[in-house]
Protein backbone atom coordinates (compact mmCIF):
# COMPACT_ATOMS: atom_id res chain seq x y z
CA UNK A 1 0.00 0.00 0.00
CA UNK A 2 1.25 4.00 -0.69
CA UNK A 3 0.77 6.49 1.42
CA UNK A 4 0.83 9.75 -0.29
CA UNK A 5 2.14 12.85 1.89
CA UNK A 6 0.45 15.80 -0.29
CA UNK A 7 1.08 18.59 2.45
CA UNK A 8 3.80 20.70 2.04
CA UNK A 9 6.10 21.40 3.65
CA UNK A 10 6.19 18.50 5.46
CA UNK A 11 8.84 17.26 7.79
CA UNK A 12 10.98 20.48 8.10
CA UNK A 13 10.08 20.93 11.61
CA UNK A 14 11.22 17.46 13.01
CA UNK A 15 12.06 14.20 11.89
CA UNK A 16 9.87 12.21 13.75
CA UNK A 17 6.92 12.65 11.08
CA UNK A 18 8.53 11.18 8.06
CA UNK A 19 10.10 8.58 10.26
CA UNK A 20 7.15 7.20 11.44
CA UNK A 21 5.99 6.74 7.54
CA UNK A 22 8.98 5.76 6.69
CA UNK A 23 9.50 3.11 9.49
CA UNK A 24 5.78 1.25 8.40
CA UNK A 25 5.54 -1.39 5.71
CA UNK A 26 3.81 1.04 3.32
CA UNK A 27 5.47 2.91 0.56
CA UNK A 28 5.94 6.79 1.16
CA UNK A 29 5.64 9.26 -1.64
CA UNK A 30 6.15 12.86 -0.96
CA UNK A 31 4.88 16.31 -2.88
CA UNK A 32 7.14 16.62 -5.83
CA UNK A 33 5.81 20.01 -6.26
CA UNK A 34 6.52 21.59 -2.98
CA UNK A 35 3.69 23.72 -2.70
CA UNK A 36 0.20 23.64 -2.33
CA UNK A 37 -1.71 20.73 -4.41
CA UNK A 38 -4.36 22.03 -7.11
CA UNK A 39 -7.54 20.00 -7.81
CA UNK A 40 -6.03 19.18 -10.76
CA UNK A 41 -2.81 17.53 -9.58
CA UNK A 42 -3.97 15.14 -6.51
CA UNK A 43 -5.48 12.76 -8.70
CA UNK A 44 -2.45 12.43 -10.45
CA UNK A 45 -0.34 11.77 -6.94
CA UNK A 46 -2.95 10.07 -5.13
CA UNK A 47 -4.87 7.84 -7.56
CA UNK A 48 -3.31 4.90 -6.06
CA UNK A 49 -2.73 5.68 -2.67
CA UNK A 50 -3.98 3.85 0.07
CA UNK A 51 -3.88 6.88 2.71
CA UNK A 52 -3.14 10.28 2.47
CA UNK A 53 -1.56 12.75 4.63
CA UNK A 54 -3.30 16.37 3.53
CA UNK A 55 -3.01 19.65 3.70
CA UNK A 56 -5.57 22.52 2.55
CA UNK A 57 -5.86 21.24 -1.08
CA UNK A 58 -9.31 20.48 -2.05
CA UNK A 59 -10.48 16.80 -1.83
CA UNK A 60 -13.57 17.04 -3.44
CA UNK A 61 -16.06 13.98 -4.72
CA UNK A 62 -14.91 14.38 -8.61
CA UNK A 63 -11.24 14.25 -7.13
CA UNK A 64 -11.68 11.37 -4.32
CA UNK A 65 -13.97 9.15 -7.26
CA UNK A 66 -10.31 8.66 -8.98
CA UNK A 67 -8.89 7.73 -5.78
CA UNK A 68 -9.88 3.94 -6.03
CA UNK A 69 -7.66 2.83 -3.23
CA UNK A 70 -8.28 5.48 -0.55
CA UNK A 71 -8.98 3.73 2.84
CA UNK A 72 -7.79 7.12 5.20
CA UNK A 73 -7.39 11.22 4.55
CA UNK A 74 -5.56 12.51 7.57
CA UNK A 75 -5.21 16.37 7.83
CA UNK A 76 -2.12 18.24 9.32
CA UNK A 77 -4.21 20.69 10.51
CA UNK A 78 -7.89 21.33 12.31
CA UNK A 79 -10.03 22.27 9.76
CA UNK A 80 -11.63 19.73 7.35
CA UNK A 81 -13.69 21.79 5.22
CA UNK A 82 -11.42 21.03 2.58
CA UNK A 83 -13.09 16.99 2.56
CA UNK A 84 -15.85 15.62 1.27
CA UNK A 85 -17.30 14.04 4.09
CA UNK A 86 -20.18 12.88 2.66
CA UNK A 87 -18.08 11.24 0.24
CA UNK A 88 -15.97 9.60 2.65
CA UNK A 89 -18.77 8.44 4.74
CA UNK A 90 -20.44 6.76 1.96
CA UNK A 91 -17.62 5.31 0.71
CA UNK A 92 -15.59 3.60 3.68
CA UNK A 93 -13.07 6.59 3.74
CA UNK A 94 -11.51 7.53 7.69
CA UNK A 95 -11.28 11.12 7.93
CA UNK A 96 -8.70 12.27 10.84
CA UNK A 97 -7.57 15.74 11.84
CA UNK A 98 -5.44 16.61 14.58
CA UNK A 99 -7.59 19.09 16.44
CA UNK A 100 -5.35 20.07 19.81
CA UNK A 101 -2.37 20.90 17.78
CA UNK A 102 -3.17 24.01 16.44
CA UNK A 103 -4.75 26.12 19.13
CA UNK A 104 -1.71 27.71 20.41
CA UNK A 105 -0.15 28.84 17.32
CA UNK A 106 -3.55 30.63 16.12
CA UNK A 107 -4.68 31.87 19.75
CA UNK A 108 -1.14 33.66 19.98
CA UNK A 109 -1.51 35.00 16.43
CA UNK A 110 -4.87 36.49 17.41
CA UNK A 111 -3.71 37.99 20.53
CA UNK A 112 -0.71 39.40 18.56
CA UNK A 113 -3.00 40.82 16.21
CA UNK A 114 -5.66 42.09 18.89
CA UNK A 115 -2.23 44.16 20.04
CA UNK A 116 -1.63 45.46 16.77
CA UNK A 117 -4.93 46.36 16.30
CA UNK A 118 -5.35 48.60 19.75
CA UNK A 119 -2.00 50.01 19.40
CA UNK A 120 -1.86 50.98 15.36
CA UNK A 121 1.52 49.12 15.32
CA UNK A 122 1.47 48.13 11.57
CA UNK A 123 0.19 51.73 10.38
CA UNK A 124 2.95 53.81 13.08
CA UNK A 125 5.95 51.33 11.61
CA UNK A 126 4.44 51.80 7.94
CA UNK A 127 4.28 55.78 8.86
CA UNK A 128 7.82 55.82 10.24
CA UNK A 129 9.55 54.01 7.53
CA UNK A 130 7.65 56.56 5.84
CA UNK A 131 9.51 59.34 7.05
CA UNK A 132 5.90 60.37 8.97
CA UNK A 133 6.63 61.25 12.65
CA UNK A 134 3.17 60.69 13.84
CA UNK A 135 2.01 58.95 17.06
CA UNK A 136 -1.33 57.54 17.27
CA UNK A 137 -3.24 57.51 20.37
CA UNK A 138 -4.18 53.94 21.21
CA UNK A 139 -6.06 52.02 23.65
CA UNK A 140 -4.98 49.39 26.60
CA UNK A 141 -6.55 46.20 26.16
CA UNK A 142 -8.24 46.61 29.64
CA UNK A 143 -10.44 49.66 28.29
CA UNK A 144 -11.73 47.43 25.43
CA UNK A 145 -14.80 45.04 25.70
CA UNK A 146 -13.46 42.06 23.49
CA UNK A 147 -15.88 39.39 22.31
CA UNK A 148 -14.96 35.86 21.15
CA UNK A 149 -17.46 34.58 18.46
CA UNK A 150 -16.93 31.02 19.01
CA UNK A 151 -15.66 29.33 22.44
CA UNK A 152 -13.86 25.98 21.35
CA UNK A 153 -10.42 25.05 22.21
CA UNK A 154 -9.01 28.05 19.88
CA UNK A 155 -11.22 30.44 21.83
CA UNK A 156 -10.92 29.27 25.15
CA UNK A 157 -7.28 29.57 24.75
CA UNK A 158 -7.65 33.01 23.29
CA UNK A 159 -9.66 34.14 26.73
CA UNK A 160 -6.92 32.83 28.85
CA UNK A 161 -4.56 34.39 27.73
CA UNK A 162 -6.34 37.99 27.69
CA UNK A 163 -6.28 37.35 31.29
CA UNK A 164 -3.43 39.41 32.13
CA UNK A 165 -4.42 42.56 30.56
CA UNK A 166 -8.15 42.61 32.05
CA UNK A 167 -10.30 43.15 29.15
CA UNK A 168 -13.81 43.17 29.75
CA UNK A 169 -14.64 39.40 27.45
CA UNK A 170 -17.84 39.24 25.92
CA UNK A 171 -18.75 35.79 24.20
CA UNK A 172 -21.01 34.07 22.12
CA UNK A 173 -21.38 30.32 21.09
CA UNK A 174 -24.39 27.76 20.29
CA UNK A 175 -23.56 25.48 23.62
CA UNK A 176 -21.85 28.01 26.55
CA UNK A 177 -19.47 26.27 28.53
CA UNK A 178 -20.82 27.73 31.75
CA UNK A 179 -17.95 26.54 34.49
CA UNK A 180 -15.41 28.03 31.90
CA UNK A 181 -17.40 30.91 32.15
CA UNK A 182 -17.40 31.30 35.55
CA UNK A 183 -13.82 30.72 35.96
CA UNK A 184 -12.83 33.22 33.06
CA UNK A 185 -14.86 36.23 33.57
CA UNK A 186 -16.88 35.53 30.45
CA UNK A 187 -19.98 37.38 29.62
CA UNK A 188 -22.23 35.01 27.42
CA UNK A 189 -24.03 37.22 24.88
CA UNK A 190 -26.19 36.87 22.09
CA UNK A 191 -24.89 37.07 18.51
CA UNK A 192 -26.30 40.63 17.76
CA UNK A 193 -25.27 41.88 21.35
CA UNK A 194 -21.90 40.63 20.62
CA UNK A 195 -21.91 43.10 17.89
CA UNK A 196 -23.50 45.55 19.03
CA UNK A 197 -21.40 46.02 22.20
CA UNK A 198 -17.83 45.08 21.48
CA UNK A 199 -14.79 46.73 20.31
CA UNK A 200 -13.05 44.09 19.28
CA UNK A 201 -14.13 40.86 18.04
CA UNK A 202 -12.09 38.00 17.25
CA UNK A 203 -13.68 34.84 15.25
CA UNK A 204 -13.42 31.28 16.15
CA UNK A 205 -16.13 28.58 14.69
CA UNK A 206 -15.59 26.26 12.27
CA UNK A 207 -16.83 26.49 7.97
CA UNK A 208 -19.63 25.02 7.53
CA UNK A 209 -22.90 25.57 5.61
CA UNK A 210 -24.70 27.19 8.59
CA UNK A 211 -21.10 30.07 9.39
CA UNK A 212 -20.98 30.78 5.70
CA UNK A 213 -21.15 34.45 5.41
CA UNK A 214 -21.94 34.32 9.49
CA UNK A 215 -20.33 37.93 9.48
CA UNK A 216 -21.49 39.77 6.92
CA UNK A 217 -23.70 43.21 5.81
CA UNK A 218 -26.31 42.79 9.19
CA UNK A 219 -23.11 42.37 11.49
CA UNK A 220 -20.80 44.98 10.84
CA UNK A 221 -23.01 47.68 10.29
CA UNK A 222 -24.21 46.62 14.00
CA UNK A 223 -20.98 47.49 15.57
CA UNK A 224 -19.63 50.68 17.22
CA UNK A 225 -17.71 52.80 14.71
CA UNK A 226 -13.93 52.42 14.81
CA UNK A 227 -14.59 49.26 16.49
CA UNK A 228 -11.99 46.35 15.14
CA UNK A 229 -12.48 42.98 13.50
CA UNK A 230 -10.37 39.70 13.64
CA UNK A 231 -10.20 36.30 11.71
CA UNK A 232 -8.26 33.27 12.18
CA UNK A 233 -11.04 30.90 11.32
CA UNK A 234 -11.75 30.38 7.96
CA UNK A 235 -11.95 32.93 5.36
CA UNK A 236 -15.57 32.02 3.81
CA UNK A 237 -17.09 32.93 7.85
CA UNK A 238 -16.53 36.84 7.24
CA UNK A 239 -17.90 38.00 4.06
CA UNK A 240 -14.70 40.70 2.81
CA UNK A 241 -17.31 42.65 0.66
CA UNK A 242 -19.26 43.67 3.54
CA UNK A 243 -15.38 44.21 5.76
CA UNK A 244 -14.65 46.25 2.49
CA UNK A 245 -17.38 48.39 2.79
CA UNK A 246 -16.92 49.01 6.56
CA UNK A 247 -13.27 50.23 6.26
CA UNK A 248 -13.95 52.01 3.60
CA UNK A 249 -17.02 53.64 5.50
CA UNK A 250 -14.41 54.09 8.64
CA UNK A 251 -17.25 51.87 10.26
CA UNK A 252 -13.94 49.52 11.46
CA UNK A 253 -10.91 51.26 12.02
CA UNK A 254 -8.93 47.99 11.53
CA UNK A 255 -9.03 44.03 10.22
CA UNK A 256 -6.86 41.58 10.79
CA UNK A 257 -7.08 38.52 8.85
CA UNK A 258 -5.30 35.16 8.22
CA UNK A 259 -7.48 33.36 6.33
CA UNK A 260 -8.99 34.07 3.24
CA UNK A 261 -12.08 32.76 0.53
CA UNK A 262 -9.53 32.73 -2.48
CA UNK A 263 -5.66 32.24 -1.38
CA UNK A 264 -3.49 33.13 -1.92
CA UNK A 265 -5.78 36.39 -1.23
CA UNK A 266 -5.26 39.58 -3.85
CA UNK A 267 -8.37 41.81 -3.08
CA UNK A 268 -8.58 45.34 -2.69
CA UNK A 269 -7.94 44.91 0.83
CA UNK A 270 -4.78 44.91 0.87
CA UNK A 271 -4.54 48.93 -0.46
CA UNK A 272 -5.60 49.89 2.95
CA UNK A 273 -3.24 50.50 6.05
CA UNK A 274 -5.01 49.56 9.19
CA UNK A 275 -5.61 45.95 7.59
CA UNK A 276 -3.49 43.51 8.52
CA UNK A 277 -3.08 40.56 6.19
CA UNK A 278 -1.04 37.13 6.36
CA UNK A 279 -0.88 34.57 4.49
CA UNK A 280 -2.70 31.70 7.15
CA UNK A 281 0.08 31.29 9.37
CA UNK A 282 -1.77 30.60 12.16
CA UNK A 283 -0.42 27.20 12.99
CA UNK A 284 3.12 28.26 11.19
CA UNK A 285 5.07 27.65 14.24
CA UNK A 286 7.90 24.81 14.90
CA UNK A 287 5.88 23.04 17.36
CA UNK A 288 2.46 23.61 16.15
CA UNK A 289 3.72 22.24 12.78
CA UNK A 290 5.77 19.05 14.19
CA UNK A 291 2.84 18.33 16.44
CA UNK A 292 0.20 18.17 13.42
CA UNK A 293 2.63 16.37 11.00
CA UNK A 294 2.79 13.82 14.01
CA UNK A 295 -0.22 13.03 14.54
CA UNK A 296 -1.10 13.11 10.74
CA UNK A 297 1.22 10.40 10.03
CA UNK A 298 -0.01 8.31 13.20
CA UNK A 299 -3.31 8.39 12.70
CA UNK A 300 -2.66 7.37 8.75
CA UNK A 301 -0.39 4.54 9.62
CA UNK A 302 -2.66 3.40 12.41
CA UNK A 303 -5.72 2.96 10.18
CA UNK A 304 -3.57 1.59 7.45
CA UNK A 305 -2.42 -0.97 9.97
CA UNK A 306 -5.90 -1.88 11.18
CA UNK A 307 -5.78 0.06 14.44
CA UNK A 308 -8.49 2.50 15.52
CA UNK A 309 -7.13 6.23 14.62
CA UNK A 310 -6.69 8.95 17.52
CA UNK A 311 -8.05 11.48 16.34
CA UNK A 312 -11.43 10.62 13.95
CA UNK A 313 -13.81 12.79 12.16
CA UNK A 314 -15.81 10.44 10.88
Amino acid sequence: MIIQVSAHPFGECGSKPKMILEDSSFAIKYNPFKRRLTEQDIPILCKDASGIVAGTEPYTKDVLKQCTNLKVISRVGVGYDNVDLDYCNSNNIIVTYTPDAPSPGVAELTVANILNLARSIVVANNNTKGKNWKRIIGTLLEENIIGILGVGRIGKRVIKLLQPFNPVIYACDLQPDLEFGKQYNVNWVSHEDLFESCDIISVHVPLNEMNRDLVSFDELNQMKKGSYLINTSRGPIVNEQAVLQAIQSDKLAGFAADVFTHEPYSGKLIEYPNVILTPHIGASTYKTRFLMELGAAMDCVRVLSGQSPLSPIN
